[in-house]
């Protein structure tokens, strides 16, 4: 399948789960597809004030921040037991589990995220900083190289082994690997 260009004028809105936010969805799939129904999702939002997230049970989140001071996550795991993770800007995400309740606070004003969802059992996905221009799969998995700054977009997917150049402005891209 050839490279997919998103631009960021053309993400969808959609609303938390929990009705506290918003968020500009890059890519679902299937396209469209609501928490309950899909296999994996790539999006931005920005949380301007501490607050409880949404539960997606069934679903591993992958979070991270991209601009502002960072969040404290306090989430109470499968287990019972508490764990409080400090997620600062540009670091690779931290990933837990949708299931669990988890309460986020700012630890400075406002942030914006980027986060990576995955239906466990049906989809994996990693996220890494993209080094150069080129954006690679591998056969039968869905490639992303996402702009920080912008969230502007790259896609592709497909059986097949393919690679395709970008030409993101200056700044940060991610490179988001998606095994379905």
């Amino acid at each position: 399948m050839p490279l997919i260009r998103l631009p960021a004028a053309q993400h969808a809105i959609v609303p938390w789960k929990n009705g506290l936010g918003v968020s500009q969805m890059i890519a679902t799939d299937p396209p469209g597809a609501g928490y309950d129904t899909m296999r994996w999702q790539v999006g931005g939002t920005e949380i301007t004030a501490d607050c409880p997230f949404s539960s997606l049970p069934g679903l591993d989140r992958q979070f991270m921040v991209v601009e502002g001071a960072g969040v404290e996550l306090t989430s109470i795991d499968d287990h019972g037991a508490t764990r409080t993770t400090p997620v600062y800007a540009m670091r690779l995400p931290y990933a837990f589990r949708g299931d669990w309740k988890t309460d986020c606070r700012l630890l400075g004003g406002p942030v914006r995220v980027f986060n990576v969802i995955a239906r466990r059992g049906k989809a994996r996905a990693s996220v890494e900083f993209l080094d150069g221009k080129t954006l690679t799969k591998a056969a039968g998995e869905t490639a992303l190289a996402v702009h920080l700054g912008s969230l502007d977009a790259w896609m592709l997917s497909g059986q097949s082994k393919e690679s395709a150049m970008i030409n993101p402005p200056p700044g940060p891209v991610l490179l988001i690997r998606i095994a379905a």
